[in-house]
């Protein structure tokens, strides 16, 4: 079952998918291998998390009217994976729930930037 976790970013899904994008030219290579990309709509990639844990990481970008919906899916395989869910009776998946969420919001803040930032020239 994979980890789940969604922003809302404030931007058009063709700002995300360069952002996105971008952020894999800048990684190592063969740190990742592109699973399906549909440009604008879906992203999904393998990654190597650890050792002996490799994960399908999927950015799904659904448009809304005022931002676009992030949704980040993480199903992570392996048999060491497996052992540590088990041993954890799940609660590992916590990190990788974490994992999610860190990537989200580096996402989100290199697209919007400094919303204090924004929220003061705004005021003004």
């Amino acid at each position: 079952m994979p980890i789940e976790k969604a922003f809302a970013i404030r931007a058009t899904p063709a700002v995300i998918w360069d952002a996105l994008t971008a952020d894999l030219e800048r990684g190592e290579a063969g740190a990742y291998e592109i699973e399906r990309a549909i440009t604008g709509r879906e992203l999904s990639l393998w990654v190597d998390l650890q050792r002996g844990v490799r994960a399908l990481l999927t950015y799904e970008l659904i448009p809304h009217e005022d931002h676009t919906e992030v949704v980040a899916r993480m199903s992570p395989q392996g048999f060491r994976y497996a052992v540590a869910r088990f041993i954890t009776l799940g609660r590992s998946d916590t990190n990788y729930e974490m994992i999610l969420v860190q990537g989200l919001a580096n996402l989100k803040l290199a697209v919007e930037g400094d919303s204090d930032e924004e929220d003061e020239t705004a005021l003004r």
